[in-house]
């Protein structure tokens, strides 16, 4: 099959595309010309100032962000924060943090997402760093931010002010989130944060806030960088390659302007770190009724007790006769063979099929057990830390003054973005459900006689499948994205008013493939082989009655026992490719109004007001295999829907109070937006917030917001996103745990999610201390109505141990009793609260022949709360483990605190920069008691403490790193730097594999802490 045509069977024709494009773009045309022709027509136009950029961000003392030296140590700078553009230095009571040009370069971090991730207001974003095993839901080798660690999908991506097409179809927290690999980040002159609830202002998810990449679109001359780096390991090598050049021409009213960019991460394939020589897990005590003993222990030297890469023998199973007590069909089905010891037990498979004795740990409990031969079974070593990432970005711009006052312009972005993980996790069958009867064509005469002796008709396996490549994930991505669209300036009555209008289509299209990814029902016929009347090896179904094999034409037998015993053809049967072939295209039409009507006592009222329309559309085709559920993993469903939305809007600022005593100036800022959704409804968001400021030295502010988030395509209309997990299930005897197929579908009844938004803060610019800037913030995020998918664990619990009959529902079995599928779907069942405090403080004097500019940003966490379906409150402050295994599935949770620290002293052409950044301690869940083995309650003693369960050890140390920035400016042509990050080559903190994963995948230190050790990175950046 080729795997290129195969996967863009789905792909939209461009003249379809184009099509769609022209209709609404036509009307735009007629309309803008309209207001152009009437602009240009004015007697006055050529007193009136060019429409053009904002005005300059407003630093927290007040002043430009011009004002401020070149050499500023990660200048966080607060900016308007509205549709509002006022020259007199206005600021919007929401903060908004800037990263500028010169903060980004000093980083030199390989991704610009890197850059932005550092800010602590930032956690639990995905990277290729982070979440490289994301394989069935086509999410792996993304760049997704995350705000207050609400959830990608409550942050708004924006570019220059505008929507970007998601990246995602995803049902969980990236539903529609925007992958920041996109952006082209050689043109980008800062980076806006809005750190609060924004929806009234810019729409829909930005009920957390909002990301606006702002790119120089006036620039003129040539740039570019060459960069290279790579860990101190010697692996992790990756080089980036920018280009960008603009020029003016037809008497400057003409500016083209191009950037281009290459980028490629090798990534780290694999973990051979020491600090991952230790196999580190949680698990369930197998001795938890005794007295004192915890119900939980995190353990050293932790291996698989279910399987190993050759396959281990777990049990002797009998075929005894039975009769259906639905149906009273008489019938036979294996069972485990009780009352005596499984002499076979143990019996694992190694190289050649050889048969050698495996030895189990001194605590066993479920897939997990301590000690014994931990090492022939841990599968963490092949899984990758960080995702190869290729990236390419085009940019291109042409603007024209039409007029002194109308300016057109047409912007063309291409972006593509590939990444493939060649080692995801082994396809496992441990924990069973690999049966291989005495008639088996591959058992040893030894291990059948054996057999036979012991009335054992087929022995249990569980299996990491060694002989099989590792699972594989090759996602690639590629946008299409245009805006047209004019803007302007008029004068009506003496007052003068800008304008725009814009129309923008984006176009996403997600290819995910699994190449060697195996096909169960082939899987199941292959391993079921036996020797023919002629002697020839035979494979298919078998009987009714279990005592022969039904052949099938054309399978090819695979032996389970041992490793290096399977041939290619084999292999071929088993294994095949699935893909999925996603489009997602978005159109956005909007038009704005600005400007100062009238004024007060106070000064100028300034409103601003407008519209939108937008369509969100998803379609797409993926192969018959996955169609049908039939992998291993992955098992695609194209999601195919539609909606749109209508919006308007208004935003006003109206001056009190201005040049009083107790009143430099006191200013009223008010916004409301009218949506309305064709799948989900009407929706009206709104924001009131105050600004004053008593005196010059000291400004406040205050805001207070209604906020939505709406559902996203994925969430409507996904026909099954598979998923493959371990999981225990409660309902059969024993309870086993064994791998299982989950698929998440989409919900039409979804309604948007809802927030309130509080902010309280103060900026202090103080005149005794000049170059000194601090501001305090305290935020409140109250969500209602959160979307949450519950997750397999979640449904098996809750329908065999709480009893909901919906949930047993959505568990389906096939003839063997086992579980064939969980399915789930999104509910607005959810209740979150998320409250603390920012503090930003910045102090930059002159020290000797230089500057010296020492920064301190954090945010620490006041509340991280989330309210189950069941009314349940779950404290995820100070959570630091990112495995759901401990009880919080997708609840929120975070560290208490984070910090981004620094020192930078500039002494021209020098800058050198020393940065620390960091995380708090914490738990792995706040309510579990850390107690002593040996002395810890019972069960029945925690009723009534608010504790779940008992723990060994329930502390997770934070982290502290340190990085170092060098730079040195050649004259005009640019400058070298160097940069090196974790200077003092600092190991993840140690936090235990979860328990819920069913086999060891490495230790939980994933998403908060740093993996790669020391990175170094060089380059230079040329400007002329």
């Amino acid at each position: 099959m080729n795997d290129r045509s195969a996967a863009t069977s789905g792909a939209r024709p461009v003249s379809a595309a184009v099509r769609r494009a022209l209709g609404p773009a036509s009307a735009l045309l007629a309309l803008t010309s309209f207001v152009a022709f009437n602009a240009m027509a004015q007697e006055t136009a050529e007193q009136v100032a060019q429409a053009g950029p904002s005005p300059a961000p407003q630093s927290a003392t007040g002043g430009s962000a011009t004002d401020s030296g070149a050499g500023d140590t990660l200048e966080a700078i607060t900016v308007t924060g509205s549709r509002i553009a006022r020259a007199d230095g206005y600021e919007a009571p929401t903060p908004v943090s800037v990263l500028g040009a010169e903060e980004l370069n000093k980083m030199a971090t390989t991704t610009i997402a890197d850059s932005v991730n550092r800010l602590p207001a930032f956690a639990g974003s995905q990277t290729p760093r982070n979440r490289s095993s994301n394989i069935s839901s086509g999410t792996a080798g993304t760049n997704i931010l995350n705000l207050r660690g609400l959830g990608a999908n409550r942050t708004l991506v924006l570019q220059d002010g505008k929507r970007m097409v998601g990246s995602t179809v995803a049902t969980g927290t990236l539903s529609g989130a925007v992958d920041v690999n996109m952006i082209p980040s050689g043109l980008v002159q800062r980076v806006d944060v809005v750190t609060g609830g924004a929806s009234a202002v810019y729409g829909s998810d930005a009920l957390a806030g909002v990301v606006n990449f702002i790119l120089d679109k006036e620039f003129t001359g040539v740039k570019g960088n060459v960069d290279y780096g790579m860990t101190s390991a010697g692996d992790g090598e990756n080089y980036k390659l920018t280009f960008t050049a603009g020029t003016k021409l037809a008497d400057d009213r003409l500016h083209l302007l191009f950037s281009g960019e290459y980028a490629d991460d090798e990534g780290i394939i694999g973990n051979d770190r020491e600090w991952a020589d230790d196999s580190f897990q949680m698990m369930n005590n197998p001795l938890a009724s005794q007295a004192g003993q915890p119900s939980l222990l995190t353990v050293h030297n932790a291996g698989v007790a279910n399987g190993t890469y050759g396959g281990l023998t777990l049990s002797c199973q009998r075929i005894t006769p039975y009769v259906d007590t639905v149906t009273g069909v008489p019938g036979n089905r294996l069972q485990p063979i009780t009352g005596t010891p499984c002499a076979l037990r143990g019996t694992q498979f190694v190289t050649d099929g050889n048969a050698i004795p495996f030895q189990f740990g001194d605590l066993v409990n479920g897939p997990t057990m301590r000690g014994g031969d931990w090492e022939a079974s841990r599968v963490d070593r092949a899984t990758t830390i960080a995702l190869p990432l290729q990236r390419k970005s085009l940019f291109g711009r042409a603007a024209y003054d039409i007029s002194d006052n109308v300016t057109a312009f047409v912007d063309l972005q291409y972006g593509h973005t590939w990444s493939h993980n060649t080692q995801v996790v082994p396809i496992l069958n441990n924990g069973g459900s690999v049966y291989v009867y005495r008639d088996n064509a591959f058992l040893s005469p030894e291990l059948r006689q054996t057999m036979v002796n012991n009335n054992v008709d087929a022995i249990e396996i569980g299996t990491f499948n060694g002989d099989m490549h590792y699972l594989q994930g090759i996602n690639t991505r590629e946008l299409k994205r245009g805006v047209a669209g004019f803007e302007g300036n008029f004068d009506l009555g003496g007052k003068e008013w800008n304008w725009d209008a814009s129309y923008v289509y984006g176009e996403q299209n997600i290819q995910s493939k699994t190449p060697t990814n195996r096909v169960n029902s082939r899987y199941a016929m292959a391993i079921n082989s036996t020797l023919d009347a002629n002697g020839n090896i035979v494979c298919g179904t078998r009987s009714a009655d279990l005592l022969s094999v039904v052949p099938v034409a054309g399978c090819r037998a695979y032996n389970p026992m041992g490793l290096g015993v399977n041939s290619p053809q084999a292999l071929d049967y088993i294994t095949d490719m699935g893909w999925s072939d996603i489009t997602l295209t978005q159109t956005v039409l909007a038009a704005s109004m600005s400007g100062e009507p009238f004024e007060n006592w106070a000064g100028p009222v300034s409103i601003a007001f407008g519209g939108e329309h937008r369509t969100e559309e998803s379609e797409g085709s993926v192969s018959a295999l996955d169609r049908t559920s039939a992998f291993f993993a992955g098992n695609y469903k194209a999601t195919i829907g539609k909606f749109d939305v209508n919006e308007a809007f208004l935003e006003t600022v109206v001056p009190l109070l201005n040049g009083v005593p107790g009143a430099e100036t006191l200013d009223f800022n008010g916004a409301v937006r009218y949506t309305d959704y064709s799948v989900t409804g009407e929706v009206t968001t709104w924001k009131a917030g105050l600004i004053w400021s008593p005196l010059e030295d000291a400004r406040f502010r205050f805001t207070k917001s209604r906020d939505i988030r709406a559902p996203g395509l994925g969430e409507l209309f996904n026909q099954g996103s598979g998923g493959t997990g371990n999981n225990t299930d409660l309902g059969l005897p024993g309870n086993p745990t064994y791998f299982m197929q989950s698929q998440t579908i989409g919900n039409l009844n979804l309604k948007p999610e809802e927030a309130d938004t509080t902010g309280i803060g103060v900026v202090l610019t103080p005149r005794f201390l000049p170059g000194f800037t601090m501001s305090v913030d305290y935020y409140k995020i109250e969500v209602d109505g959160t979307l949450y998918v519950r997750s397999t664990r979640e449904i098996i619990e809750g329908c065999y141990l709480g009893g909901d009959p919906q949930m047993c529902a959505q568990i389906a079995r096939g003839s063997n009793g086992f579980i064939t599928v969980v399915t789930s779907f999104p509910e607005n069942i959810v209740g979150e609260v998320a409250s603390g405090i920012d503090v930003d403080a910045t102090y930059r004097f002159p020290v000797g022949p230089g500057d010296l500019t020492l920064r301190a940003m954090g945010t620490f966490v006041d509340k991280l709360e989330t309210t189950a379906a069941n009314g349940t409150k779950i404290d995820g402050r100070g959570v630091n483990s990112d495995d759901a295994g401990i009880g919080l599935g997708a609840n929120l949770s975070g560290p208490k605190y984070r910090y981004l620290l620094s020192a930078g002293y500039d002494w021209d052409p020098v800058s050198i920069t020393l940065s620390m950044r960091g995380i708090s301690a914490g738990k792995y869940n706040n309510k579990f008691l850390e107690c002593e083995v040996g002395s810890c309650p019972t069960a029945a003693q925690l009723v009534g403490t608010g504790y779940t369960n008992t723990i060994n050890d329930n502390d997770i140390a934070g982290a502290e790193y340190f990085d170092l920035a060098l730079n040195y400016k050649m004259g005009d042509m640019g400058e070298a730097y160097f940069v090196i990050e974790n200077l003092l080559n600092e190991d993840p903190a140690k936090v235990a594999g979860g328990r819920g994963a069913g086999f060891y995948q490495g230790q939980s230190n994933v998403t908060l802490y740093d993996r790669f050790g020391t990175m170094f990175h060089g380059g230079v950046r040329f400007k002329f």
